[in-house]
């Protein structure tokens, strides 16, 4: 390619405002340009690096063994691609099978300044891993897990993955992919002191049994039109952590209670793990659906509450005395004691943690910070919502498919890979997806004996199958060597002063140091380099 010719000029500023690095220099690159709001189109340098990032991915999880289909409908990719093999799988033999797909999809949500982050499509790479019904799709997933990680350091990022809520079955297994990024939206919480790491959603904490206390029997308070949890502190003289707060979320038609510590706040994501049911089937309960409690809104409370199932979050049943409410109205309780004053139905882990909470592992402090998901996985189990999705077993027993579902979104990982790769100068991109692993640079266009050398060279690593382009372009020195680098494009041979001695000047993008060689030397060491790289 000449650069002359490329549709998508580099660009010195941009209009557009984003919070992220990768995203201006996405646009100051040239690969993409952004039309309107939240809409991009994919120039061809752009495209270059889309096709390459998704050639390497799924040529790597075709040496797993995966196969790709195309999907005419994304909208249920689980049961579309259960459908598709519904009748091909008959024998536990046929098992287990590997289909991914790949595909543009559109957001839920479009958030301008994130750029392709928070842009209306993207592209997703998409799997389901089909399996025996006695798999242990425990194993399965570390496998999944560790092989994911290996393509992900091949291009030079980090990625970790940590258990998280499951969409599908609430109860299952669970993991994201996720880039550790001050201008992430997923919280961390990490222990200073051994390897604990959790996303906000699924963290645990560790939580003392606290002394025994003096015994006290309840006694009610009166605590006029005291409603909320600031205003019983003013009016009481006490801390939140006093206090047992009750809440009412319903889950269809049932109405359940669920008590912890004022100073805790709901996690939805583990209730829905305890309740076996989808997080976006809980809502807050509403005054139509308590009519028929004994209760009053604003002085809920554990004791003495019927007609209802009870949740205690775990630090309720550490012991201490709390304060709760009475079921009537201005009445509060002080010297609640849980076991004794009344019984949970269930007693689990359903707050979120706290940075001044500690480590459930060895009672280290946390460092809370940030990530960006760029992916991640979950345990289908049973996929019940398709009839007759089974196998015969070796005993001719009619058996269930259990699957594991994976996805990665592609626009994510690319801009993740930007932001870890570049500096104040441009993109540095991982060899394996730079758009071309070569510039050739000829100085001055105008000297015919530095254009004819700059285009032998050119041709030659063309002719050896390496993506190569010539900067042919009539500009000053300085703009080709600030467009090289803002490309990010790893190798830079430069046709300058010395091209009469057939001397060339050598740089990779990520090094500060050039040096002067012969052409068949920087052919070789470009070869060399390459071939490590497993691209020859």
């Amino acid at each position: 390619m000449y650069m002359s010719k490329l549709v998508g000029k580099t660009l010195k500023k941009i209009d557009d405002e984003f919070y992220l690095s990768s995203q201006e220099l996405l646009i100051k690159s040239g690969m993409f340009r952004n039309i309107d709001s939240g809409i991009f189109t994919v120039l061809p340098l752009g495209v270059k690096v889309l096709d390459k990032l998704v050639d390497f991915l799924t040529k790597r999880i075709e040496n797993l063994g995966f196969q790709r289909i195309y999907l005419s409908n994304d909208s249920e990719f689980v049961k579309n691609m259960s459908l598709s093999i519904r009748n091909e799988i008959k024998s536990y033999k046929e098992l287990p099978v590997f289909l991914y797909d790949v595909q543009t999809l559109k957001r839920d949500k479009v958030r301008i300044k994130e750029g392709l982050f928070g842009a209306k499509e993207y592209k997703e790479l998409r799997g389901c891993s089909f399996y025996k019904e006695d798999d242990d799709l425990s194993n399965k997933c570390n496998e999944i897990i560790e092989n994911y990680r290996k393509m992900f350091k091949e291009i030079g990022l980090e990625v970790l993955s940590l258990s998280d809520y499951n969409p599908k079955n609430s109860g299952d297994i669970s993991y994201s992919f996720v880039v550790k990024a001050d201008w992430g939206d997923k919280v961390i919480y990490k222990c200073k002191d051994c390897d604990y790491t959790s996303l906000e959603e699924v963290a645990s904490f560790n939580i003392d049994e606290n002394a025994s206390v003096q015994e006290a029997e309840i006694e009610e308070i009166y605590t006029p039109d005291i409603k909320t949890i600031k205003e019983l502190e003013n009016f009481l003289g006490i801390k939140k952590e006093d206090l047992a707060k009750t809440l009412l979320v319903k889950i269809e038609d049932e109405v359940v209670a669920v008590v912890l510590r004022g100073d805790r706040e709901l996690n939805l994501y583990k209730l829905s793990k305890v309740l076996k049911v989808s997080v976006h089937d809980i809502k807050m309960a509403e005054d139509e659906d308590i009519k028929d409690l004994n209760t009053v809104t604003g002085f809920v409370g554990p004791v003495g509450l019927k007609g209802v199932k009870i949740i205690a979050d775990r630090e309720i049943y550490k012991g201490g005395l709390f304060i709760a409410g009475a079921n009537k109205k201005d009445y509060h309780i002080k010297n609640v004691v849980a076991g004794r004053d009344f019984k949970a139905d269930i007693v689990a882990d359903v707050s979120y943690v706290k940075e001044e909470d500690r480590c459930p592992i060895c009672g280290g402090s946390f460092i809370r910070e940030y990530a960006v998901k760029i992916g991640g996985f979950y345990d289908l189990g049973k996929i019940n919502e398709i009839k007759n999705f089974n196998y015969k077993d070796s005993s001719g027993k009619t058996r269930e498919i259990v699957g594991i579902y994976h996805y990665i979104d592609i626009y994510k990982l690319l801009s993740a890979l930007i932001e870890k790769h570049h500096d104040e100068d441009g993109i540095i991109w991982p060899i394996k997806i730079a758009p071309y692993h070569i510039i050739v640079s000829i100085l001055s266009i105008k000297d015919e004996e530095k254009v004819q050398l700059g285009k032998k060279i050119y041709e030659e690593l063309k002719g050896a199958n390496f993506d190569v382009i010539l900067d042919d372009r009539n500009e000053r020195a300085g703009v080709k060597f600030k467009d090289a680098d803002l490309l990010g494009i790893p190798v830079r041979i430069v046709i300058g002063k010395k091209a009469s001695e057939k001397i060339v000047e050598y740089k990779l993008r990520w090094e500060s140091e050039k040096e002067e060689l012969k052409v068949h030397e920087a052919l070789g060491k470009t070869m060399k380099l390459l071939k490590r790289e497993e691209i020859i």
